[in-house]
C-alpha cells in the first residue's frame, strides 16, 4: 500500500495524535481525486492563531521527504505576545508532525523495498 494512500496516512495521524506529541491539533487528510492513479498525500493542518492555510504534502512521488506549506493570507493578522507563542506552539507541531510523517515514509519504503527483496 501506497503511504499517500488516505487509510495509511489516517492510521499514522492516529499514531501522532496518540503520542501526545502534537499538543491535541487535530491533522486531517484533504480529500482529493487520485493524479494519474496516485493519492496525493496532502494533510490539512489548521491553525486557531492565523488565517493562513497550512498544509503537508510528500515533496514528488517515490520520495519520502515532506514540506510544510504556508499560503498567502487573506488578510492580516494581528496578536498578542500571548497568542503569538501559542502560534509558534501550532508551527513547532506542524514541523513535529511533517518530521513524523517523513519517518513513517521512510521506514514504509524501507519495509516494501525488503518484502521486493525476499
Amino acid at each position: 500500500m501506497p503511504f499517500r494512500s488516505k487509510d495509511t496516512l489516517s492510521a499514522w495521524l492516529d499514531e501522532f495524535a496518540a503520542s501526545g506529541t502534537g499538543g491535541g491539533a487535530v491533522a486531517f487528510v484533504a480529500d482529493q481525486d487520485p493524479v494519474d492513479g496516485v493519492d496525493s498525500g496532502l494533510v490539512i493542518f489548521p491553525l486557531a492563531n492565523a488565517t493562513t492555510s497550512v498544509y503537508l504534502a510528500p515533496i514528488a512521488v517515490g520520495v519520502p521527504d515532506w514540506r510544510v506549506t504556508f499560503e498567502a493570507q487573506p488578510e492580516v493578522t494581528e496578536l498578542s505576545p500571548d497568542s503569538v507563542y501559542d502560534l509558534c506552539r501550532e508551527i513547532s507541531h506542524a514541523a513535529d508532525l511533517c518530521a513524523f510523517l517523513q519517518r513513517k515514509s521512510v521506514e514504509h519504503m524501507a519495509q516494501l523495498a525488503a518484502a521486493a527483496q525476499s
